[in-house]
């Protein structure tokens, strides 16, 4: 007899398309607040993700603690990528943990941040920006990685003691070799592929399928994003975007990708994604739910 399933395990049948339809980046702007929030209000958002060293973290913790029921989580983050606008690791101003770049501020790059940061800083960093969170009156249903940094090999395993320590899920799919060379982390797959049995067999849960290439202008991103949609399988799916409104603000910041998460918002309040889901009977879920589940479940 097989194991059940996570989905299973939470109610749903194994048949069933479960979409975790996932927000990053939620607080690097006043522009992706509204924006997010406004996608949760809409119905089709299920959760998203903070950057907590970022400038508007603040207005994000605001907003949750004033509504409790948005499901959010932390974006764990040892990058910046802007030119002009720039945050700060949390935990020390120590130039020798290789947190900080020669502006003081976090690598604009993954690949700068797995050079040069140390896994004892990137573990207090990550634990700090968690922290910073709780303290702030979020209650953060999962974690993780902006930038993809802390998935790295060098960082992985305090990311997943991170998910023990706090009680809550981390993000981690269930990759084959294939799709983790696509994914442009061909020298990482006997790592990764490895950790997954004994990630299974611990209880951590998995994520059957990941849609997260969904950056870029689009002419009709509702269509865009329906024929994603399109792709998901049975099992659990981790569905990303990144809304943020149309604004001088958004512009300044981050002129390459304005538009486009402008798109990301407007597609993710429009009514006709709401009807694709509901004609395909998508089931939508939250980080929370299974969160709950781990706390009544896995870590007891």
């Amino acid at each position: 007899m097989r194991d059940q399933t996570i989905t299973e395990k939470l109610g749903f049948s194994p048949t069933d398309k479960v979409v975790i339809f996932h927000m990053d980046d939620v607080g690097f702007s006043h522009a992706s607040n509204i924006a997010s929030f406004e996608c949760l209000d809409f119905g089709v958002a299920t959760c998203g993700s903070v950057i907590v060293p970022s400038p508007w973290f603040l207005e994000t913790a605001s907003i949750c603690r004033n509504n409790p029921k948005y499901d959010m989580g932390v974006h764990l983050t040892l990058t910046c990528e802007y030119n002009l606008y720039r945050w700060r690791a949390l935990s020390t101003v120590d130039q020798d943990t290789g947190l900080l770049d020669d502006e003081g501020c976090l690598w604009r790059t993954a690949e700068e941040a797995i050079m040069y940061v140390t896994p004892e800083a990137a573990e207090q960093e990550m634990r700090t920006q968690i922290q910073r969170a709780l303290d702030h009156g979020i209650d953060v249903t999962h974690i993780d990685t902006h930038m993809g940094t802390v998935l790295d090999p060098k960082f992985i395993q305090a990311y997943l003691k991170l998910a023990s320590e706090f009680k809550i899920p981390a993000f981690i799919p269930r990759l084959s070799r294939e799709e983790i060379v696509e994914l442009g982390f061909a020298e990482y797959a006997d790592m990764y592929l490895g950790l997954l049995p004994e990630l299974e067999a611990s209880g951590t849960v998995l994520l059957d399928q990941i849609i997260i290439n969904t950056g870029g202008e689009q002419p009709d991103k509702v269509q865009y994003y329906c024929d994603r949609m399109a792709e998901i399988k049975p099992g659990l799916t981790h569905f990303l975007f990144h809304p943020a409104k149309m604004s001088s603000e958004l512009e300044s910041i981050t002129p390459d990708s304005g538009v486009w998460r402008d798109q990301d918002y407007m597609a993710f309040t429009d009514k006709r994604i709401k009807k694709y889901i509901k004609d395909h009977n998508l089931k939508l879920i939250g980080y929370r739910k299974i969160r709950d589940y781990l706390k009544k479940n896995v870590y007891i």
